[in-house]
């Protein structure tokens, strides 16, 4: 028995199930004609389709339902079959408008649903055009797109439940058709909203925005309800606004709209200063930018380094107790790697050169007793160290921060006052301390805030304790440096590449000046006191007739110069060394070896300086002189040869042995 068929949900039956029922294709012939029967699908030897519901004659109607039973209702189900396309989500998720912003999540999903029912469109028009090939048949396009629009108007119907928003619908075919073709054509693309990102939807357009930053950017630092009224007034022409680097001047009709000042809330332009990018690009106009750089610029993300002075920081600190003359500051040098501290530079007021240069005197004397090598890394500020151009000279690489807080030294400064100078009751805090832990106790008297006071002594004294304590504390990286205090750290852990410390060429620039002479070729006298050339071959370094240097020295710890360095110009001429540490006990009866062993030195000293002038007289000839008219009377007066004969055994002299060919001699002993 014949079945009915269901094509695109609706009950059919072809031309050959309409014979074997009964019926005769004459009559199928006659029903076609008259509009009586629908064909779904053309086909050829009896394959065409007729869709069972579209059959009018009650008495054909009945015939085939005795044979193949009532026709089926209509199966409701979409023309085609839609898929999420995943592509198109991670597409629409990744894209980024002009501003950078990304899509809303909402937009997102909306887009996704109508890229999926485009997808089942592109199938189904595919389908079509290959049925209708096979068939031999044309596509009438115009009945397939308002059939495609009332499926699209259904699923778009359907989207709020099957893809959880809703997707805007098209009110005619040829929309649908335009649309559809464009996103065969460009993509996903295509779907996207054509003025997405610019500024139609603005009620400030970026100029006005540009120019109420601009009113907003000076460092008088208005208000936004003044930053309206100042715009509001420049839009009516009350007021007129230019441009302090160009003298361009604004121009109130450029901001109007339709003719007049377009009505902008407060709410509206605070929402615009108050932007992240614009109130971070007019910070440093309105607060400067010390603020600027500490709050708002990005940092550099560091870590520490291996070795002890591959990098010291410099900086200055101002002491938490007052003293009966002011505030007592400190310039400091702190190694990054070990944490040490060398001896700061104290003054009472703020620092000056004068205190970064005795800065630098402590460091490297230090650093010469220790016998340690030069820093490679110089780490500053620009304040007081920017007009010291002997800097790259002395160190391989010198860095100014641009901001504080990338200072190491700041580190260091906060490690000490708040570790062991508060354990030792040496750190009070400050009164506008943020925690309760760091604010200090304020006294008032009489209506006035005061704090006690302490004689500078006192201070620096303590100070210079807690910095005794905080070097020979354990150094805080003990998985790294088990055991160890900073100050082992120092000297146990120095770079291996970094160079030993030249003092001839850096006293040039932190030491004393002293201007001298060399006396009797031997010694010069500086601060007091004698000190003699290491080498006599400096004389020939100086300039003629000029024996005027200029000495450069630094004392030790308990006030002694051991050498000083010498220099005539920019020509190092060479080191000379304490006099007194050659001086030698003159009572023969009373010498010891020490004092044998000075004068030793004293005469080796002597013996080399008479060898130089010896050499040197030798090169030179002793020089006779006689009148031009006896040299030509004794150049031509006449010369007699007289021949003498030679003694006898003359042959056979010592000195005529050592002349025998001694070649020869061995040759005929052979």
């Amino acid at each position: 028995m014949p079945a009915y068929s269901m094509i695109d949900g609706v009950p059919a039956l072809t031309v050959n199930d309409w014979c074997q029922s009964g019926l005769t294709y004459r009559q199928y012939c006659y029903d076609r004609r008259n509009g009586d029967v629908k064909i779904l699908r053309r086909g050829v030897r009896g394959e065409t389709v007729i869709d069972a519901r579209s059959i009018r004659r009650a008495d054909r109607l009945r015939v085939i339902e005795r044979v193949m039973g009532r026709v089926p209702r209509e199966e409701h189900r979409p023309l085609y079959t839609v898929d999420m396309d995943r592509e198109a989500e991670a597409f629409f998720a990744a894209y980024e408008k002009a501003d950078g912003t990304r899509l809303s999540e909402e937009t997102v999903r909306q887009l996704t649903a109508k890229a999926s029912i485009f997808n089942a469109l592109r199938k189904g028009l595919a389908r079509q055009t290959e049925r209708r090939a096979a068939s031999g048949s044309k596509l009438r396009k115009g009945a397939y797109w308002q059939t495609m629009l009332r499926w699209h108007t259904d699923e778009c119907r359907r989207s709020a439940e099957t893809y959880g928003v809703a997707v805007p619908e098209y009110t005619n075919a040829r929309s649908l058709e335009r649309a559809f073709r464009a996103y065969v054509a460009e993509g996903y693309a295509a779907l996207l909203p054509r003025n997405m990102g610019n500024d139609a939807a603005r009620k400030v357009s970026r100029r006005a925005e540009n120019l109420i930053v601009a009113l907003w950017r000076t460092n008088d630092k208005p208000f936004a309800a003044r930053v309206h009224e100042l715009y509001m007034e420049f839009a009516a022409g009350d007021t007129e606004l230019f441009d302090r680097a160009t003298g361009e001047v604004f121009r109130p009709e450029d901001y109007r709209y339709k003719g007049r000042p377009q009505a902008v809330s407060c709410s509206t332009i605070r929402r615009y200063l108050k932007n992240v990018v614009n109130e971070t690009a007019v910070y440093a106009d309105r607060n400067g930018q010390f603020d600027y750089a500490n709050s708002q610029r990005p940092k550099h993300v560091r870590h520490n380094g291996r070795f002890a002075l591959s990098k010291i920081s410099m900086d200055d600190a101002v002491l938490s107790r007052k003293s009966t003359r002011g505030w007592v500051a400190k310039y400091l040098c702190v190694d990054v790697v070990s944490g040490y501290w060398f001896r700061p530079a104290y003054t009472v007021g703020t620092p000056t050169l004068d205190t970064v240069m005795e800065a630098f005197r402590n460091v490297f004397c230090e650093l010469t007793e220790l016998g340690l090598p030069m820093p490679a890394e110089l780490e500053v500020e620009h304040h007081l160290m920017q007009n010291i151009d002997w800097l790259p000279e002395a160190f391989q690489f010198v860095r100014f921060c641009s901001s504080p807080t990338e200072k190491r030294a700041e580190h260091n400064i906060r490690s000490l006052k708040w570790g062991t100078s508060k354990k030792q009751g040496h750190m009070c805090g400050r009164w506008y301390g943020k925690a309760e832990a760091f604010k200090s106790v304020r006294n008032k008297v009489h209506g006035d805030f005061i704090d006690p006071t302490f004689q500078p002594q006192t201070i620096i004294a303590d100070d210079l304790t807690d910095i005794e304590l905080h070097n020979n504390a354990l150094h805080p990286r003990q998985k790294e440096f088990p055991g160890l205090t900073r100050r082992e750290v120092l000297l146990k852990h120095a770079n291996p590449t970094l160079r030993p410390i030249a003092p001839e060429r850096l006293y040039k620039h932190i030491g004393n000046v002293t201007e001298t002479t060399i006396r009797n070729n031997d010694y010069v006298r500086v601060a007091s006191a004698e000190f003699a050339l290491a080498d006599f071959d400096m004389l020939s370094r100086l300039q003629p007739n000029d024996r005027r240097v200029t000495a450069y020295w630094l004392p030790q710890e308990d006030g002694s110069v051991p050498c000083v360095y010498l220099y005539q110009g920019d020509v190092y001429i060479g080191q000379a060394t304490a006099r007194a540490e050659m001086a030698y006990n003159e009572c023969a009866a009373e010498r010891t070896e020490a004092d044998e062993a000075r004068m030793l030195t004293q005469h080796k000293r002597a013996a080399r300086f008479d060898r130089m002038i010896r050499e040197r007289r030798r090169e030179i000839p002793q020089v006779g002189r006689i009148s031009k008219e006896t040299a030509e009377a004794t150049a031509a007066a006449p010369v007699q040869i007289v021949e003498t004969r030679q003694p006898i055994g003359y042959e056979e002299d010592e000195l005529t042995a050592s002349m025998e060919d001694w070649a020869a001699r061995a040759i005929d002993q052979l």
